[in-house]
């Protein structure tokens, strides 16, 4: 016979079973996740204003091959080099060698009775890469007249004398000419190499 104090342990052990709470379950550890980093703002360096060829700023060219009324007509197109480098705030946007082309805007050959020839032409632009740098200026030259040489010519030869020639007009190779910049002309500054 169990005594009563034995079932009374068994009681309470048997309540105490049901009464004590069950283990806390592990708690459920989540893999973090990679921390992302916010892409940085980007702060963009402020661009540099660009150098500005101002108008009527002059550039000296000299002429590559000659001009002359004897082989060139109005609308023949020349050309020409720029004869010293062009300098805004100290760097140089047009360099000497640099293309430029100019146009015979008249062509007039010598004539008969010692008439001597005559020859206009204007400027056109500069090349410097991508860009075209309008420019005026112009130059004309005259042939010499051979009025005297027609005079004698006559008295010594009658008529034919009259078909003497004068002198057709040129424009010598390295001949000097000096243009204009049209208009203000934006160049983009060199980008500096940190150097």
């Amino acid at each position: 016979m169990i005594s009563i104090q034995a079932a009374m342990a068994v009681f309470w052990w048997a309540s105490a079973a049901q009464a004590a709470p069950a283990d806390p379950p592990a708690p459920v550890v989540m893999a973090a996740e990679p921390a992302v980093a916010e892409p940085a703002a980007t702060v963009a360096a402020p661009a540099a204003p660009a150098l500005l060829l101002r108008r009527d700023t002059p550039i000296h060219f000299m002429v590559v091959s000659e001009v002359t009324t004897k082989t060139h007509l109005a609308g023949h197109r020349f050309k020409l080099r720029v004869d010293k480098p062009v300098v805004v705030d100290g760097i140089t946007v047009l360099p000497v060698g640099a293309t430029a082309w100019g146009e015979v805007l008249a062509a007039k050959r010598s004539g008969n009775v010692g008439k001597g020839g005559s020859l206009e032409a204007r400027l056109l632009y500069v090349e410097n890469g991508a860009f075209r740098i309008p420019i005026s200026g112009t130059n004309s030259a005259k042939g010499a007249s051979a009025g005297g040489e027609t005079a004698l010519g006559i008295i010594a030869l009658g008529p034919l004398g009259l078909f003497a020639k004068g002198n057709n007009a040129k424009i010598k190779a390295g001949e000097l000419m000096t243009g204009f910049v049209e208009e203000d002309t934006p160049f983009p500054r060199p980008v500096s190499s940190g150097l």
